[in-house]
């Protein structure tokens, strides 16, 4: 995530970064792998850009310019017309614009590359946020909230990260505007919304009536979507026994605020979130497939001298019978994860659970 551009794909293989020869050898294995899966006899001419990102600037040159040669080579050997594009003859990061223009979803190839501690991990990019298309559908919604709706980029990536197949079955608890909704709907998924507070529904409802009248199968699409508006501390009485793949949802916050308030204040208003927060997740996290993942965030305070104040996660896992995961195997970051600017007091956390399963002999 650099600034407000996000960037997804997949990760093929990591090493350790002292062993050169070893790294070389899987880096030029996953180069020729995805040159061959992304040519094609009809398209025998491909464009690639490289991400490449390291503290160690030599570390960093070695990488690209070993990319760029094996490219070459390779290319040549095959008989493969590659065109390396990108800002800089060094490093060749395509901006969003030029990922989309060069279109590069369908006739490019953008090979990753990035260090993480003593590990050096390869993989290909598979989307990138695009801004102009993020600002077009912000305005297209018929109803926006202020203080209840999620920024479609952070919907976009929390959708993402549940891993819901097509026609998965998601629940947003929280559903605010219908934004988390309507970026699983994207991505061919069935959704659930829950809101109690009756503008947050009305909205929900005519975003998801606007969304689904963009499709020419209109009726199939409305089939996709249901809201209600209830307390989602009683989502037993809309749900059947283990149907979600996933629950994800930015939820209650807690009140809008302008400034910090006293860390007692605060602490107070963690606690009630705590038990706002489980009572959902044990209701919800009983509805929840085994496979099923829960993506969520909580909101943190940052104070002086490091302190931050936030709900107790772990008291939140194990109260509902969840496992707090650690790291996110996309992203490879540690959890929970800030979300929100580094400078910034009042923030947010991003945090996956997965069900507690109980072993059986």
């Amino acid at each position: 995530n650099t600034g407000s551009i996000i960037k997804a794909g997949y990760l093929n293989s990591e090493v350790n970064i002292d062993r050169e020869d070893i790294w070389k050898l899987k880096l030029k294995d996953h180069l020729i792998i995805n040159i061959e899966k992304f040519s094609s006899e009809k398209n025998k001419s491909l464009k690639i850009a490289l991400d490449v990102q390291a503290k160690n600037i030599a570390l960093r040159n070695r990488i690209i310019n070993f990319i760029r040669t094996t490219i070459i080579n390779y290319s040549k050997e095959v008989k493969i017309q590659t065109k390396i594009i990108g800002m800089k003859k060094t490093y060749s990061e395509l901006t969003p614009f030029q990922f989309y223009k060069e279109n590069f979803p369908k006739r490019g190839l953008e090979v990753t590359s990035f260090s993480v501690k003593s590990k050096l991990i390869f993989g290909i990019t598979k989307w990138v946020t695009n801004p102009l298309l993020d600002i077009k559908q912000d305005e297209r919604r018929q109803t926006r909230l202020f203080t209840h709706g999620t920024s479609i980029k952070l919907a976009r990536t929390l959708v993402f990260l549940s891993e819901v197949s097509n026609d998965g079955l998601l629940l947003d608890p929280f559903c605010g505007t219908g934004t988390i909704l309507i970026e699983a709907l994207k991505r061919k998924m069935q959704t659930i919304g829950v809101d109690k507070d009756p503008k947050c529904f009305r909205a929900s409802k005519d975003n998801l009536n606007a969304f689904s009248l963009q499709y020419p199968a209109k009726a199939k699409m409305k089939d996709k979507w249901v809201v209600y508006s209830q307390d989602s501390r009683d989502l037993g009485k809309i749900l059947k026994e283990k149907s979600l793949d996933a629950i994800v949802t930015e939820p209650y916050l807690g009140p809008f605020l302008k400034q910090l308030p006293s860390i007692e204040e605060a602490r107070e208003t963690m606690k009630t979130l705590e038990k706002l927060y489980i009572r959902v997740l044990r209701e919800g996290s009983s509805f929840l497939k085994d496979t099923g993942k829960i993506i969520f965030i909580l909101p943190v305070y940052h104070y002086s001298d490091k302190l931050e104040v936030h709900p107790d996660i772990e008291k939140i896992a194990s109260q509902c019978s969840l496992i707090n995961q650690e790291s996110s195997k996309f992203f490879h970051v540690s959890l929970p994860l800030q979300i929100g600017r580094k400078h910034n007091v009042i923030n947010r956390y991003l945090a996956i659970f997965t069900k507690q399963l109980n072993e059986t002999r």
